[in-house]
């Protein structure tokens, strides 16, 4: 009997398809991430980690979700309807301190905090202690807002001598560009936003950071459930080692990034993502990062955050580094863009 060499090239690959089999590999290990906004350039990573393939080199296949805020991402990730998120620092400190919500930090995203306030520099305002008889905008909750009073009183601000508006979040850039208010309170890494309406009106805004008028914390982190850590160890290791390797690329290859990000979301705005991501960069060009790669965490810059949260929230305890912080998720090797 002949055997044709179709028949021939079936057999061949039922047979590597057999061992494969038989050589244990595995379907990929589904996992959700769930971010702290909508996406922006600051999530661009992320995306990247995905497009490139780093979730599925490590044997992972990653399902990306806006968030709502860190509040409610922290909540995600407790519940276990996210395995892993991307919240402010302060959040988490807060929800583990006053609820001990179940969350531990396994990466540090921001070397520095993006809270803050933005500004038109046609306002007057030069330094914090300008903002006293200016009218500010902010939202109800959030980062920016929550740190406000212990910004206040880093830099012997009087509350009463500012007049405050309260609006939505998406209202806040019109509220400014209008001239109804002298500065918003926002994250740095949104100024892109602002800048690009700002130039069309003739108008140039600027940012100041929390984080260089006295309050210098950690800012966005990736979080996980302590029995995630405990069960699926490996996961972890592998989802924060590619995610950190998406960022040091995007980091590197910021057009080809931001075109990555706008495959799946079209509607952003290029220039205003590029911007994002080039200030998500500038929060990572620490002497700390640049030493231990990204995503590093020192216990003692952990502490002074964790201090200094404690006191400008009021919370009901003081934890310890170790209640907030995981270590041993990090890659053995440090992750670093070229050009930091």
């Amino acid at each position: 009997m002949t055997v044709s060499w179709r028949t021939g090239l079936t057999v061949a690959f039922g047979f590597l398809a057999n061992l494969s089999l038989g050589m244990g590999v595995h379907a990929a290990e589904n996992v959700t991430l769930s971010l702290d906004w909508i996406v922006s350039g600051t999530h661009a990573g992320y995306f990247v980690a995905q497009d490139k393939d780093f979730y599925g080199d490590k044997g992972l296949s990653v399902t990306i979700s806006r968030g709502f805020g860190s509040g409610d991402t922290v909540k995600r990730v407790a519940s276990g309807s996210s395995i892993f998120g991307i919240a402010d620092a302060a959040t988490v400190i807060a929800s583990r301190a006053n609820d001990d919500v179940p969350v531990r930090i396994v990466a540090i995203v921001y070397d520095q905090s993006a809270t803050g306030m933005i500004y038109l520099q046609e306002s007057g305002i030069k330094t914090p202690k300008d903002i006293e008889g200016k009218v500010i905008g902010r939202s109800a909750s959030g980062a920016s807002v929550n740190l406000f009073p212990a910004f206040l009183s880093a830099n012997k601000i009087d509350r009463a001598k500012i007049k405050e508006v309260v609006s939505d979040a998406s209202a806040l850039p019109s509220l400014m560009l209008s001239g109804r208010v002298a500065a918003v309170l926002d994250q740095s890494t949104n100024l892109t936003k602002y800048a690009r309406v700002a130039t069309e009106q003739g108008k140039v805004v600027q940012a100041m950071r929390y984080s260089d008028f006295g309050l210098k914390t950690y800012g966005n982190a990736i979080i996980v459930r302590p029995d995630t850590l405990k069960n699926k160890p490996e996961v972890v290791r592998a989802f924060v080692e590619a995610s950190l390797r998406g960022i040091a690329y995007a980091f590197d290859h910021a057009d080809e990034a931001v075109a990555i990000v706008r495959k799946t979301h079209p509607e952003i705005d290029a220039a205003v993502t590029k911007g994002e991501l080039m200030s998500h960069k500038a929060l990572s060009a620490s002497d700390s990062v640049r030493k231990n790669g990204l995503g590093s965490v020192q216990s003692s810059e952990m502490a002074e955050t964790i201090d200094i949260i404690t006191t400008a929230l009021s919370l009901k305890r003081k934890l310890t580094v170790d209640d907030l912080y995981a270590a041993g998720f990090l890659p053995s090797k440090p992750i670093l863009p070229s050009g930091l």
